[in-house]
């Protein structure tokens, strides 16, 4: 099957609709003026409906309304410039058919352009999204063989193929392959020649590219060397193999490469403390690695592409600028991930120390509803916010507030379409309470025992790291005050945070 592109396609249907005028306008003149000939001419305008190029479908209706002209005066000279009431008035029929055909034409024309970029966007939001769950799973693989296993996995939920093949470095007795939905080591034996073939290729490869003519069948091969760490093969159709595929899959690299190098440092750490607590170490090492490693190149990326978004290395087309917020965005998701962790390690370590600073919690629940509103709103959830003025505790304030914006976030995630998330605050004696509800999902009750404790997830659905709840427990002790949850009447969740009143 050969895939033809939009230029090709539309160069030729332009030849055969400028050529089909020659016969339509040689059977016109061949025929009396009472025979409605003419009305053929409307075919190569219909034809250009197939293009998407109004440009071409004017010209073509400007070609076939002088041809119907041209036509008819010939016809005219051929019976002695003698003009037939009938055919005159087929004449101007067949153009106003003509006209009309036209106008449907740019109309399908137009609506297929908007049905062209919808499909387009739905598509790099379909990937972004891909992206930034493969991001979570690769990073939280911390041996190499679910390492490699994981790559295989999510590489085919990034590029929506079910052939997808890796090989890491010195894997020359096999390499990960995609059999069915489970992932699994092929040696060389069992790999189809042509994949070999292509793995040998690629290993030498510098540069992301398609391997295989366009043309040449149905499949291409996207090659993605990651230089010393191995190569990844995905096979992938004709119509996916665009420049969308080479962005995701650069992004895709950078994930593998840094999903890799944390699982060596990760084997380094382990290895270096094993004579220490096994708990304290392994989390202040890996966490440190993350948040050293990992947090401040992002937050270096994060701000160049914001800059080349706004304009500092000159003008962007729109789809390079969509596919920058994108990535910014997956950069940020993964950023926070590291700040979650980081908060975890101090306090694990001991780190987190109250600082006696006074907190207006007032003001920090307006500068959070301000700031998820635009979350909520595409979501289209309506965010209530009622906050006594001079509500303040002793507590880090930067603390706190990543408290506060865990609850909230979580009700906007878990609570559906038309709903309402509440943020209140009030004095209630000697204590401040924050007070977060939602008339969203609820939280099955086998699981509020271990709400708040590490690695546990308050719903059913959705996903995480599991550490919201836990950090929100922490700071609001560390800070003297406590936490708690009570379900929603008839539905969802309402978190309580009281803290000691400040005098």
């Amino acid at each position: 099957m050969v895939v033809l592109g939009k230029r090709t396609l539309t160069l030729r249907v332009a030849y055969f609709a400028y050529a089909s005028l020659v016969p339509l306008f040689a059977f016109d003149v061949f025929t009396p003026q009472r025979l409605a000939a003419e009305i053929t001419y409307e075919i190569p305008v219909m034809l250009a409906a197939f293009t998407g190029d109004r440009k071409l479908t004017y010209r073509l209706l400007l070609c076939a309304l002088l041809t119907t002209e041209i036509a008819a005066i010939l016809d005219a000279a051929a019976d002695h410039f003698r003009w037939d009431a009938i055919g005159i008035e087929n004449r101007a029929l067949s153009i106003l058919s003509l006209l009309i055909v036209a106008a449907l034409t740019l109309a399908v024309q137009r609506a297929s352009e908007r049905l062209g970029r919808a499909a387009a966007l739905e598509g790099q939001r379909r990937r972004a999204t891909a992206l930034s769950v493969a991001a979570d799973h690769v990073l939280a693989a911390l041996s190499s063989r679910e390492l490699d296993a994981t790559i295989v996995r999510e590489a085919a939920a990034v590029f929506g193929t079910s052939q997808v093949f890796w090989q890491p470095a010195g894997g020359a007795s096999g390499c990960w392959a995609l059999c069915g939905d489970r992932p699994a080591l092929a040696v060389p034996h069992e790999l189809p020649p042509t994949v070999v073939t292509l793995l040998r290729d690629a290993a030498g490869a510098e540069h992301i590219g398609f391997a295989g003519h366009p043309q040449a069948g149905r499949e291409r091969c996207l090659q993605i060397p990651a230089g010393d760490a191995g190569v990844l093969l995905a096979i992938l159709p004709n119509a996916e193999c665009n420049e969308e595929s080479l962005l995701a899959a650069a992004t895709f690299r950078g994930l593998v490469l840094g999903a890799l190098e944390q699982a060596r440092l990760t084997t380094d750490l382990v290895a270096r403390n094993a004579a220490l607590n096994e708990k304290q170490g392994v989390i202040e090492g890996l966490i440190d690695a993350i948040a050293h490693d990992l947090r401040t190149p992002l937050g270096a990326l994060s701000v160049t592409l914001q800059q080349a978004s706004d304009g500092a290395y000159g003008a962007l087309p729109l789809d390079y600028d969509e596919v920058l917020r994108e990535s910014r965005t997956s950069i940020e998701d993964i950023r926070g991930l590291a700040e979650t962790l980081l908060v975890v390690a101090r306090l694990e370590g001991g780190g987190l120390v109250p600082r006696g600073q006074r907190v207006r919690l007032d003001v920090i629940a307006r500068e959070l509803t301000s700031e998820f509103g635009a979350l909520a709103a595409s979501r289209n959830i309506e965010i209530v916010t009622q906050a006594e003025e001079d509500s303040v505790a002793l507590a880090d304030r930067g603390d706190l507030r990543r408290a506060v914006a865990n609850l909230l976030a979580n009700a906007i995630q878990h609570t559906p379409g038309q709903g309402t998330v509440r943020l209140d605050v009030r004095r209630n004696g000697n204590s401040i309470d924050v007070v977060v509800a939602d008339d969203g999902y609820g939280i099955d009750e086998r699981l509020r025992p271990h709400l708040f404790e590490r690695f546990s997830r308050g719903a059913a659905i959705g996903s995480g790291t599991g550490l919201g709840l836990y950090i929100v427990r922490r700071v609001v002790e560390e800070a003297g005050g406590a936490v708690r949850y009570e379900p929603g009447e008839p539905r969802g969740s309402r978190f309580t945070l009281s803290l000691p009143r400040a005098a």
